[in-house]
């Protein structure tokens, strides 16, 4: 079934950049990595974030920042040529320490927004992302900052993003059937995430309430092309597959 909490995230998004007309002004994209060269690794994240982050394969990383924001969140891309590489990859997620790791199964062929601002090229042939938060940062910037813009209203603190890897199915090195994924990692239909794993606003709230209310998918799924339909019911069909596996 369709996580619709990315759905939710994506309108309080929504919401944010249209109560402010100058907002945009504000944002921007710094290189946290680049081919060949290895990255800096927060003191913060999780033991063994730092094979992933260095990884042979890794080229590019972003991190996409605004103003009021804790701008915590980055995004590294991968160059691989097969679905077992891929593999190598989720075996370095899965030995991060962290309570949480997720992947995130998009119907895309590859990325296109990485941040408030932050855009890749359209032909960029990424197949899969890895993102991580920085709660520490998040945890600093909580304590001075309660209603950024003048209008969000938090409960509780945000929640980081954990360590996360977005594979994009359509892109022609995936083949989903031979992927393996450990158990311990949870595995959803999504994009990349951008903000929050758990923004914790009354906004969030609000939106959660109404998502609920939402009868299926359906109407997310008439707005598809014919291949991002036919990726999606693949990656459906093996969430299912993955669900039966674990029930055995």
């Amino acid at each position: 079934m369709i996580n619709f909490r990315l759905l939710t995230v994506a309108l309080c998004l929504a919401f944010v950049l249209s109560v402010r007309d100058d907002a945009l002004a504000r944002g921007g994209t710094d290189m946290v990595a680049t081919k060949g060269q290895p990255a800096h690794v927060s003191p913060s994240w999780p033991e063994g974030v730092s094979e992933l982050v260095n990884a042979a394969s890794r080229t590019s990383g972003w991190k996409s920042w605004f103003s009021e924001w804790p701008n915590d969140v980055n995004q590294y891309a991968f160059e691989i040529k097969s679905t077992d590489e891929l593999n190598r990859l989720i075996e370095k997620l899965a030995a991060i320490k962290s309570d949480l790791r997720q992947i995130r199964l998009s119907h895309l062929k590859e990325p296109n927004g990485l941040g408030w601002v932050t855009r890749v090229p359209e032909g960029n042939g990424i197949a899969v992302i890895f993102s991580i938060g920085d709660q520490a940062r998040i945890d600093e910037w909580f304590k001075s900052v309660r209603k950024p813009f003048g209008v969000m209203e938090f409960i509780a603190t945000p929640v980081a993003v954990p360590p996360t890897l977005t594979i994009f199915v359509q892109n022609k090195v995936v083949k989903l059937d031979e992927l393996k994924i450990p158990e311990g990692i949870d595995v959803l239909v999504g994009y990349v995430p951008t903000v929050f794993h758990k923004s914790n606003t009354t906004i969030e709230q609000k939106r959660a309430k109404e998502v609920v209310n939402t009868p299926d998918s359906e109407s997310l799924k008439d707005k598809l092309d014919d291949s991002s339909l036919a990726a999606l019911k693949t990656v459906e069909a093996f969430l299912e597959s993955q669900t039966s596996r674990t029930k055995r």
